[in-house]
């Protein structure tokens, strides 16, 4: 495939999102300072976001999380993006900057940025014979253009996908993609069943204190999907406790006959 036949369908079904993402400059109070735009710019988009998660404390006793993206962003166009979460904690993300300019247009220079900081600290889990499940099934197949599917099942996981996409018929176009994941000081204790989980199907697992116990099991799946996709696709699937995942795309056209 040509790079220029894949980023086609993009550019066209985008266009009409290009007015509204242009004025994403400012992000969240509490996020990363934004980034310094080119002042020449003709066009800039900027998405700025902070995700923070601190001192918390989580206990799952016979707990079943489940997350699952199905049947789902079949045959879409442009930009998609995707989260399912279950559990606690969890953080999810899909951002989008896009900034377009033409050579009559200052000096028909375009920068897109997107920025984005998730944190982890100082979070406790305790699982007792908890079940994680997280799946995606038969999505985002025959789909056009950027797609981004994030599914989380478990406590304090990260996910995010970025998109930046500067176009420009002028001399220069810029973008960037910048994702920072930190889990610091995380404590997880995974155990099996007590004496106080009931009508959980159990198994002979033998810690030194005896009886029947539930195991802790997680399990991630990806079936059936993004068949026949054209363009970006980014699928993040996690299950368990503070797993950390991330897509990023920057995508830069100039114009090389004004250089």
């Amino acid at each position: 495939m040509k790079h220029s036949s894949a980023l086609k369908p993009l550019a066209f079904a985008l266009a009409a999102i290009i007015s509204v993402a242009a004025q994403a400059g400012g992000g969240h109070n509490d996020g990363p300072p934004p980034y310094t735009m080119d002042p020449n710019a003709g066009a800039a988009a900027v998405v700025n976001d902070a995700q923070n998660s601190h001192n918390n404390n989580v206990s799952n006793k016979a707990t079943q999380n489940t997350a699952t993206i199905k049947s789902s962003i079949k045959g879409s166009e442009g930009n998609v993006g995707a989260n399912s979460a279950a559990g606690t904690g969890n953080q999810q993300d899909n951002s989008v900057a896009i900034a377009t300019a033409d050579e009559s247009f200052v000096f028909g220079t375009a920068a897109a940025l997107t920025n984005a900081t998730q944190t982890n600290s100082h979070n406790t889990s305790h699982n007792y014979g908890t079940q994680n499940n997280a799946s995606l099934d038969s999505s985002g197949s025959g789909a056009s253009g950027n797609v981004g599917a994030n599914v989380a099942a478990g406590d304090f996981n990260q996910q995010k996908n970025n998109l930046a996409i500067a176009v420009s018929n002028g001399r220069i176009a810029t973008a960037g993609a910048n994702t920072s994941q930190t889990s610091n000081n995380l404590s997880v204790i995974n155990e099996a069943g007590a004496s106080y989980l009931s009508n959980v199907s159990t198994w002979d697992h033998d810690h030194g204190h005896g009886g029947n116990n539930t195991p802790v099991t997680n399990n991630a799946s990806m079936t059936g999907s993004f068949n026949g996709l054209s363009g970006n696709g980014g699928a993040n699937i996690a299950a368990g406790v503070g797993n950390q995942q991330s897509n990023s795309l920057s995508i830069a056209a100039g114009c090389k006959a004004c250089m």
